[in-house]
Order: C-alpha cells, then structure tokens, then sequence
C-alpha cells in the first residue's frame, strides 16, 4: 500500500510538471523563443509557449487576469508571450520587464487586422480631478492599461476606462492607457475613455498603432512621443474640444504625432453633439507637433481645423500643424478659409511625413497588413460594451427556463424558428412571466402579442449598452393608406397587446418605405397595457412608434427613426437618454392627443438627442404638432440639431390648427435647433416648476414599478 501511495504521489508529480502551469509552459517558452515577436498565426489559440489568461479557469495553469500572468513571467531578456481568452477582466494592469513582451487577446478576426472580432476585453474604473491636479499624483495612475517598459506589443485587446464615460464630471481625467517606453505597437486595439484617453508618455520613445480604435472627448490622445497612427478610427465624443495634444520641448525633440490613412469621426451616438466642432489638435507645449494625412475627415472637424492651448497663453509661436491628400467635408479644401484664417497650420504639397522618416526604424513594427491597409469609412459594427454598465442579465446566453429563439438548431435545446413559433408556444401560458432568448439573425415576420401575463424578449447582444450594435432584427414590410378604413396597427412589425412588454438590444424595423399619406410602423402598443424598451432600435417612416389611449411605454437608450408624426398615439410615452432621428423634410416628431387638458398621457422626451438621419434639410422639422386640441409634449434637457424649424412647433392643419388647448413645453435644451427667438406662440418655456409634472416618477399614472431601473443607467431629470 506505502509502494501504491509512492507510485501514485510519483505519477501525480509527473503530471503536474507536464502541465501547462509548470514544465509545459516553460519548455514551450524554449521551443517557441524563435517565433516570439513575429506576426500572431492566430489568435483564437494560444501560440506555443504562451501564458494563459483565463477567467473561466477552465483553461489548465491559466491566469485569473493579465497582472497575474504578466507578474508570473521572468525579470529578464527573453521574449515573453501573454495570451487571454475571452472575457472581460476588471483591473489595471502593466507592463514593465527587460524582454520583449507581446500580449495576444482572442479575436474571431485575423490577429491585428482589425477590432471588430475583439472578444477581450480590460476594464477598471479611475479617474482623477485636475482642477487642480492634487499634489503626489498624475494623470497616469487613472490607466487601464500602462507600459514602464519597452518592446512591447499588444493585439485586439479592449482598454476601456469605465469611470465618467459620460462626461459629467468636468476637469476629470479617465485613461485607458499610459504608454511609457519605446518601440511599442497596438494593433486591433480599443481605448475607450472621456478625458485624456491616451497618452504618450516618453518623451523619446516610437509608438505604432494599427487598425485601432480611439475614442474620447477632450485631449484624447496626448503626450510627447513619436506616434504614427496607421488605418485608426479616431472617434470624437464632445464638441469644441480637441483631439489632440502634443508637446515637445523644442524643435529638436522626437515628438510628433503622424495620422496616415485614419477615419475622424464622431462616437457612436455623439454625431449630433460634435457636428462641425471637434479640433485636431492644440498645443500642449508650443512645439507641438501633428500631421494628418491620407485621411478621411467627415463633418465633425470644426472648419478652423486646428486650436490654440487658450485665450491667454496661445502657444503657437513654434507649432507643426500640417495636412495632406485628406478627404472628406472636414478635410483642408472644403473648409480652406477657415484653415487659413487659423494661420498656423500647412496644407502639404507632398507627403513629407512617411512611416520611415518619423520612426528610428521599422524592423519591430508588425507590417503583415500595413501596405493593405484601406482609410476605414466607418465604425466598425462590434465593439465591445462598457461592462460596469452591463446588464445583470446575461446578453450572450439564455438563462435556465428561457424560451429561445435562433435560426439554427442547438444541440440539446428546444428552439423556436421564428417569433411567431415562440409567440405561439408561450401565448396559453396566461399570468406567467415569461423570457425569451433570441439569437443572432434577421426574423421577417410581422407579431402580434396579446398575453397577459409579463412577456421579456432579450436580444443576443455582445454590446447590451449600444443599441448601435443590436444582433436581432425583427422586419416587415407594410404599409396601411391613412385614408381608407383600416387600422394603422395593421402594418405594424410588432403590435403589443401584452399586459407587459419588456424588450432588450432588439431592433423592429418596417421596411416599407415612404409614401404620401401611408403609415408604416415599427411598433405599436395598445389596450391600456405597458411596455418599455431598452437599449433598442425602431426603424420605419411615417407613424413609426404608436402608443395607444391608455397605455404606458417607457424607452431608454433607444433610436426611433421615421419620417411624420412618428411618435404618436392617445397613451403616455417617456424617451430617456434616447435618439429621435427624423428622415424627412416637413415632418414633425410628435403627435400626440388626450381626452382633455387635465387627463393624463402625452410624451416626454428627457435627456434626449434630436439627430436628422439621411439629408435632412436645416430647420425643416417640427418638434410636434397636435393630434387634437389638448395634446402633450415636452422636450427635457435633449439636444436638438439643426433640422428643428425656428418655430419648434407646428399647427395640425392651417384650416385646423388645434393649437388651442396644447401643451407644448420646452425646458432647459442645447445644441443649434434649441433657440427659443421664433418659437411657436402656443408653445411654452417652461420654468423649473412648470417641468416637475414631466418628471418620471410622476408622469404615469400608473407608478414607475414596470419599469426595470436596473438598466437605466441615466439618472431622470
């Protein structure tokens, strides 16, 4: 039995040592020192050799999270290669070793070509005030991710910092990375913060980032290295700032900042607020130094193109502000007077910035897609999600007793085909609360749900925050003639007769486009029920979004998008954090009616975005008009752009204006369409007071319990 014991303990050690925590690593590190540092043959694997980070600790030896695996690998000058899963991994990690060290994260992609397929993702939550900057810490120590260290490459790794994403603290710096050292390159990255995103730290070290994404809003990318930015997104958050921010001692520093064949654009969601306002760039010391080349800049850059540090210290004597062969409304030729007014930029003749001119050298620059490299036209469909603000839900699977819905059969499951199989399936289950779990695809149908009891759909999402990159369609293709005797609920993709209706990350679009007087609707809501729709998409035109006498609805962070009157109906409606996005000339947003001026219903519109979709003429839509005499609408906070007429408001008819009883309200907006000079007579500014019976907690008469607070992450006014 002890010879038993000795044997099996023998085995046991053997076992251990050939695994990957102990002697596979390490020999893999050996047989694998050659390809350490090349281009990644994949990265939904991990290469030879390579120290796994796995949250889900099903990977055998792997790491909880990077600072683990970076704390586990030598102090010395071997090549070290770090290789993460999929997940998100809350921390802030750094890399600081004398060796070269690469860090890989799972992409469904080609390795660095691209963020799109990115499935990891580091996130930490930190800021810090700078008004003023307290005494002992520096911006840096906010960093999601930071380098003390040089030779560095990381590949389609997410660093989103998840603190103030929405600006609302000022002076407040949030990075999502801090890059000290030299010759290290980002390919298929994402950073993703507000103030400060990125800096470049060494003042003598050579960075390159490749098809990466960079967003934020004020200074967001800044420092003092020799940065060249290659095939990058650079997406804009907040107007009137700028992009950039560079310094360099003097005019012999290395410093300069090089954009070759970028995309400037706005933040998803941020189109409206940063038309025509963002700057390329100020002077953080006046030998600032930034180029931007072969780009394509679109409407978002501010004419002027470039800015001062401030009023009263300019630093512009010594700036390097230059631009060549850009495209698009924002480059150097379509704004050229402006340009030229500013005074301190250049419009090149030729390109005197190249890869090779800017950098010491190029051998540590991965250059597999360089010469392939395309200007992006647009951001990318998948990003990966704020996760402080994920949903508890899970957005990627169901939960045990979920219907599911998906095109493809799963092995092990009962699945439904189609909505209306499920709808189906779950309509005899009466007072039962019910979810459903839909999987990836675009479903052609047209539903009607009418069962009392609590009816979740939830929408696959790998971004449950962004309804920009909803994965679930359902579509129609139905018109109603307003004229003739037929419901304009008849065209409708989805009509909800349901006690309650809860709808996540999933997108009702009615395809039937524009025509004189016919309706087409995305989504209808009748017989005195409830609903309400998170982070969702309603696409039609004319009537888009009805909400019948009686009933209840209530969207956060969702898109609307029609043509005439497409918000309207007898209920009550309340739009928070939402988008309205108007696709006609002439049209009015709202059209709302009620049994009397002390009866409750209407529609709410708080912290909102009015943003035209298409060519939408300036100031040729109309916040509302009344559907009958005592109709209801106010605007909280939103901003609206300029497709708002002057007049805000218009009148039902010129023969039937039906402006008599109305309330049309207005109360603390922003952006070019909130001027209130030529407003409607029969419309109202209303004081603080006058704004209270808008607020949520009052609106429905019915109370606020429906509503599920746990995914409304925007406070009501």
């Amino acid at each position: 039995m002890f010879i038993f014991k000795i044997v099996l303990l023998l085995g046991h050690i053997l076992g251990l040592l050939a695994s990957p925590a102990f002697g596979a690593v390490i020999s893999g590190r050996t047989a694998s020192a050659a390809s350490c540092g090349a281009h990644p043959e994949s990265a939904s694997k991990a290469p030879s050799g390579a120290v796994v980070v796995d949250s889900t600790k099903s990977t055998s030896g792997s790491f909880s999270n990077l600072s683990a695996a970076l704390a586990s690998l030598p102090n010395d000058s071997t090549c070290q290669t770090v290789f993460l899963m999929p997940g998100t991994y809350v921390e802030q990690a750094s890399v600081n070793r004398p060796g070269q060290t690469v860090v890989i994260g799972y992409t469904t992609d080609s390795p660095g070509k691209g963020y799109s397929g990115n499935k990891v993702t580091i996130s930490f939550s930190r800021g810090l005030s700078v008004a003023p900057l307290p005494a002992g810490h520096s911006d840096a120590e906010t960093a999601v991710i930071s380098t003390a260290s040089s030779n560095v490459a990381f590949y389609n790794v997410n660093f989103i910092n998840t603190e103030n994403l929405d600006g609302a603290t000022p002076n407040y710096v949030t990075l999502a990375a801090s890059i000290y050292g030299s010759h290290i390159g980002f390919y298929g990255c994402n950073f993703t913060g507000w103030q400060d995103t990125l800096l470049t730290g060494a003042t003598t070290g050579y960075l390159y980032y490749e098809s990466c994404y960079i967003d934020g809003a004020i200074d967001f990318i800044w420092g003092y290295s020799a940065a060249y930015f290659k095939g990058c997104t650079i997406a804009a958050k907040k107007a009137s700032s700028c992009i950039t921010a560079h310094s360099r001692k003097d005019a012999s520093g290395v410093g300069i900042y090089v954009f070759d064949q970028c995309l400037v654009t706005a933040a998803a969601g941020y189109e409206s607020a940063t038309k025509s306002g963002v700057y390329l760039g100020r002077p953080y010391s006046e030998y600032a130094k930034v180029v931007f080349k072969d780009s394509y800049l679109d409407s978002v850059v501010q004419p002027a193109g470039w800015k001062q540090w401030g009023d009263s210290d300019p630093r512009l004597d010594h700036v390097t502000f230059a631009e060549f062969n850009n495209t698009g409304p924002g480059n150097w030729e379509n704004n050229a007077a402006a340009r030229k007014g500013f005074g301190k930029a250049t419009l090149l003749t030729s390109d005197d910035y190249p890869l090779s001119d800017t950098m010491d050298s190029t051998t540590w620059i991965d250059s597999t897609y360089s010469d392939s490299i395309s200007t992006p036209s647009k951001i990318l469909a998948s990003r990966s999600a704020n996760p402080a603000k994920r949903a508890e839900a899970d957005s990627t699977a169901p939960a045990e007793g979920d219907y599911i819905i998906s095109q493809s059969p799963i092995e092990g499951k009962t699945v439904y085909a189609t909505f209306a199989e499920a709808v189906a399936a779950i309509q005899g289950l009466s007072e039962e609360s019910v979810t459903v779990f839909v999987y990836p695809g675009t479903y052609k149908e047209q539903i009607v749900l009418s069962r009392a009891g609590t009816t979740i759909f939830r929408g696959y999402s790998d971004a449950p925050t962004d309804n920009a990159q909803n994965q679930v369609t359902l579509q129609n293709s139905a018109g109603v003639d307003t004229g003739a005797d037929q419901s304009n609920t008849d065209c409708a993709t989805l009509y909800s007769q349901a006690g309650n209706l809860q709808l996540y990350n999933i997108n009702l679009a009615n395809t039937f486009g524009q025509k004189q007087n016919w309706a087409s609707l995305g989504f209808a809501s009748g017989n005195g029920a409830y609903a309400s729709l998170y982070n969702c998409q309603v696409l039609a035109n004319q009537d888009t979004f009805f909400v019948g006498e009686g009933t209840s609805v209530f969207a956060y962070n969702t898109l609307v998008e029609g043509s005439k009157d497409f918000v309207w109906g007898a209920g009550s409606a309340y739009f928070l954090a939402s988008t309205l996005a108007p696709n006609t000339d002439g049209g009015a947003v709202a059209a709302m009616m009620r049994d009397s001026g002390s009866a409750a219903g209407g529609v709410v519109f708080d912290q909102c975005t009015v943003a035209a979709a298409g060519s939408v003429g300036s100031g040729s839509v109309f916040l509302g008009r009344p559907y009958n005499e005592y109709s209801r609408a106010a605007y909280i906070k939103t901003n609206l752009d300029g497709s708002i007429a002057p007049e805000g408001w218009t009148e039902w008819t010129s023969s039937d204006p039906q402006t008599d009883g109305v309330l049309f309200g207005e109360y603390g907006n922003t952006g070019s369409g909130a001027s209130t000079d030529s407003r409607a007579e029969f419309s109202t500014q209303l004081s603080e007071s006058d704004a209270q019976q808008f607020k949520l907690a009052s609106f429905f008469s019915g109370g606020t319990s429906w509503i599920n607070m746990e995914y409304v992450k925007t406070a009501p006014f």
